[in-house]
């Protein structure tokens, strides 16, 4: 790929922004469109997380308790390395 191909996209975003000072009609209409994607990302965040939670929780309960009780002693941070030089 050539170095003006990776400026294209700084070109048009250039473009974009002297577009909405020129023209502040179309500078409304973008932070309106902004707005409503941001409005879409909060509904779909709030209706989603629940559904995350119990999944979350029934795996957790799904692993047997010993392995469960077990899971700091396999970690690798839970044994300090010694150095007995």
């Amino acid at each position: 790929m050539s170095y003006a191909v990776e400026w294209i996209p700084g070109v048009g975003v250039v473009w974009t922004v002297l577009l909405l000072l020129v023209v502040p009609e179309f500078a409304v209409i973008a932070v309106l469109v902004l707005a409503l994607a941001a409005l879409v990302a909060l509904a779909a965040a709030a209706l989603v997380s629940p559904y995350l939670l119990v999944r979350s929780l029934r795996r957790r309960l799904a692993q047997p308790t010993a392995r469960r009780r077990r899971r700091w002693i396999d970690s690798p941070s839970a044994s300090p390395s010694r150095s007995d030089g």
